[in-house]
């Protein structure tokens, strides 16, 4: 089992979430002294990583590799030494690589899947990254957990967050980071929390310093093989974390957390 003495546990569905959305936050944190784990839950490599158009696609976008998953699982190992947290892979599969055993059905088949809603056959998902979390890693109701508010409606966030709402059924501190780059977009923001009318949902905002926004882009910038599927270029990545961060914290960087009071969890 890990180690259970962590002050600040981070959830990302893939291998560049949480660098992304919490970046300069988890940096600032290291460097007060806390420690942090970062555990990324689709991180397994298939035994096909292009038996489709849509995951031929993606492994010709993401560089070719032969594992192009091995890859990625590097890039988040090179990206949070760089901050300073630790991490953890877990072996499931990406979304685009999950079908039925027995009759072959690919799940999520397309971009529209993917940010459509969770497929049937996985309505119980969550419950097995919840099992695989407790055994591996210790320490949850003493750490803050940090998940996805799902920002973009992708069906790996929402799994992972649905896995979060349970620990805070538990009794364990979770707040929601803001999906980035999809929370540039404000109207995804709100759509995502109108999925949880029901919710009484408050903020807080974790700023941090132009050091951290640098260390957070040059995380970001170890993602080599993720760079094209949102930016054209590094400097165009840097000019989105920066003016992502000023549009959170006005006139100081900042990042936005949402919870809900003790005892609001929904059911899930």
């Amino acid at each position: 089992m890990t180690n259970s003495t962590y002050d600040h546990i981070y959830f990302s569905p893939h291998l560049d979430d949480v660098v992304l959305s919490c970046g300069g936050g988890l940096y600032t944190q290291v460097q007060s002294g806390q420690r942090v784990l970062v555990v990324s839950f689709f991180a397994d490599s298939p035994t096909n990583d292009a038996f489709n158009a849509y995951t031929l696609e993606l492994k010709e976008r993401w560089g070719g590799a032969q594992d192009a998953v091995a890859v990625r699982r590097s890039e988040d190992l090179a990206a949070l030494k760089l901050l300073g947290a630790d991490a953890l892979h877990m072996p499931f599969l990406d979304c685009v690589y999950r079908q039925n055993a027995d009759t072959g059905e690919v799940y999520y088949p397309t971009v529209e899947h993917i940010f459509g809603d969770v497929h049937p056959e996985e309505s119980e998902l969550h419950r097995e990254l919840l099992a695989a979390l407790v055994e591996r890693v210790g320490g949850l109701s003493a750490a803050t957990l940090y998940a996805p508010l799902t920002v973009g409606h992708h069906v790996d966030h929402i799994l992972v967050q649905r896995m979060a709402f349970a620990l805070a059924k538990q009794g364990c501190r979770v707040r929601f980071y803001e999906d980035f780059p999809y929370a540039g977009d404000t109207k995804a923001i709100r759509a995502a929390m109108d999925t949880l009318p029901d919710v009484c949902w408050r903020h807080e905002i974790t700023y941090f310093d132009e050091q951290a926004l640098a260390v957070k882009g040059q995380g970001v910038a170890c993602y080599t093989s993720q760079i094209s599927t949102f930016w054209a270029n590094l400097d165009e990545m840097h000019a989105a974390l920066r003016a992502q961060a000023l549009l959170v914290g006005g006139e100081r960087y900042g990042e936005r957390y949402w919870q809900f009071p003790q005892g609001c969890a929904p059911t899930v």
